[in-house]
């Protein structure tokens, strides 16, 4: 009888296919980058997350999962799981260079955690393509303005407004057809002038729910650029005006406006959405 010699079995983080994910994505500094892992049925309740490091035993947990759909934010990196599709989501923003690394999408579970090794290279080439505010605030009920500016050659693609903390899953809530025809959505509008390189965003009527992270972003084959902008709405300005010395018989006062309005308060703000 022949004795067949021992067999030994190698298991590498995701080699079983019970997760998977792409080998490299990059991002631009100061921008973000979004990466997608997929996993099998099955594991949809198990916490997953997202980890730096090129040794998968050591590496540093950056965030991570519930073990729900609620999405999680630390720092500067969130996830967020969609147990529908198998799929977590993971969002890097405002890029460094010394964020280039190995990271890893993984998933606890007693014993050997299941993971895939994600390469994430930042650099300055793509800083450019677009650019905006960090931040922008404007009054309830009065509007504010966001503009953002984009390198030549992507004039004719379709820019956009989006809300939500998570760009990947974000609403669109306002688009430009590729031309420099401004488009009104509800409450926002969009206008893009093509010889400036600028796309300019205003938001009217603000409410205080309006509060929230905003995308200009640009649609394109693959992934879109875009740079976040968070937005603050702060309460009505109080008029510091006293009465008027007699009334008019219009009932308007000097300056043409009516009793008890107040100027309506445009926010220009200027650049400082991959």
């Amino acid at each position: 009888m022949w004795l067949l010699p021992p067999l030994l079995l190698l298991l590498v983080p995701g080699s079983l296919a019970v997760i998977t994910g792409p080998e490299e994505v990059t991002g631009p500094e100061q921008g973000s980058l979004t990466v997608q892992c997929h996993y099998v049925p099955g594991w949809e309740p198990y916490v997953k997350y997202w980890c730096r490091g090129a040794e998968w035993s050591n590496c540093n947990i950056f965030v991570r999962t519930t073990g729900s759909e609620w999405g999680v934010k630390e720092d500067r990196v969130s996830i967020k799981d969609n147990q529908t599709s198998h799929t977590f989501t993971v969002t890097m923003e405002k890029l460094r260079q010394e964020d280039t690394d190995t990271y890893w999408c993984g998933i606890e579970k007693s014993g050997s955690d299941h993971g895939i090794p994600v390469k994430v290279a930042v650099g300055p080439g793509s800083l450019a393509v677009i650019t905006g505010p960090e931040e922008a605030s404007g009054p309830e009920r009065g509007s504010l303005t966001v503009q953002c500016h984009y390198v030549p050659e992507w004039e004719p693609y379709v820019k956009y407004w989006c809300q939500g903390a998570y760009f990947s899953i974000c609403r669109v809530l306002v688009r430009t057809t590729g031309s420099e025809q401004g488009v009104k959505e509800d409450r926002v509008s969009i206008k893009d002038d093509q010889t400036s390189h600028t796309f300019t965003v205003t938001m009217e009527k603000l409410r205080p729910q309006d509060a929230d992270t905003y995308w200009c972003g640009i649609e394109r084959a693959g992934a879109d650029p875009a740079v976040p902008v968070n937005v603050a709405i702060g309460p009505v300005p109080v008029s510091t005006e006293g009465p008027t010395s007699s009334p008019t018989v219009s009932g308007l006062h000097p300056d043409g406006r009516a009793p008890g309005s107040s100027h309506r308060a445009l926010l220009s703000i200027v650049p400082f959405k991959l």
